[in-house]
């Protein structure tokens, strides 16, 4: 088996596309998609400043373009005023909570959809109970599965190892030791685990 890891942050909107986009592609049967669920702001905070500078407007109106055109492509709806949450703590908390009981995938499809296609504040507990809800998982347990410690240290562990691995944003890729960011990079990340799995056979 081959396994690729995908660090992701729910509040950012190429994590969204490069989820979406993921599910799309042709993988073999013998290549999983392991998400980790990470905070993205954190990882911006310690190793990449520079992303909280202000673009150049022509840098501005070609990021808008470009994830326009990938939205187009891939069919994807995208809110017309859809905004990153001020804090996605919470919502990544629910992610890795989601992971343990199974149900990853679904809930943070349901809570990137509320976000960049409906334009929901991940920041609202009510959006993350209702993508909660929308992903199959017990109501009764939306609450408390926040607040298992584990949960807190397995997200906290999953943004120190992407900064420890290289990684300064997302969504970014890893095949063993070797690193893909963002969305743009997912063919190659195919065509990597197609290799992997040729000098294996």
């Amino acid at each position: 088996m081959i396994e690729i890891e995908g660090f992701i942050d729910c509040s950012c909107v190429w994590a969204y596309v490069a989820f979406k986009h993921a599910a799309r592609l042709s993988f073999s049967p013998e290549v999983t998609v392991r998400w980790r669920p990470v905070l993205v702001q954190e990882v911006f905070d310690k190793v990449n400043h520079a992303v909280r500078q202000a673009l150049p407007p022509a840098k501005q109106a070609y990021y808008q373009r470009d994830l326009a055109q990938w939205a187009d492509y891939l069919e994807l709806p995208l809110a017309p005023d859809a905004k990153p949450a001020k804090d996605a703590a919470e919502c990544m908390l629910a992610c890795v909570a989601a992971d343990r009981l199974g149900a990853l995938e679904a809930f943070a499809s349901a809570a990137m959809s509320a976000a960049w296609a409906e334009g929901r504040d991940l920041a609202d507990r009510q959006v993350l109970a209702d993508a909660w809800a929308k992903a199959g998982l017990p109501a009764v347990m939306f609450e408390s599965s926040l607040a298992w410690p584990a949960t807190k240290a397995e997200l906290v562990a999953n943004t120190r190892e992407l900064m420890a691995r290289g990684g300064f944003g997302v969504p970014t890729f890893f095949i063993g030791h070797d690193m893909y960011f963002g969305n743009d990079s997912l063919p190659l990340v195919e065509r990597a685990a197609r290799m992997r799995l040729r000098l294996t056979a």
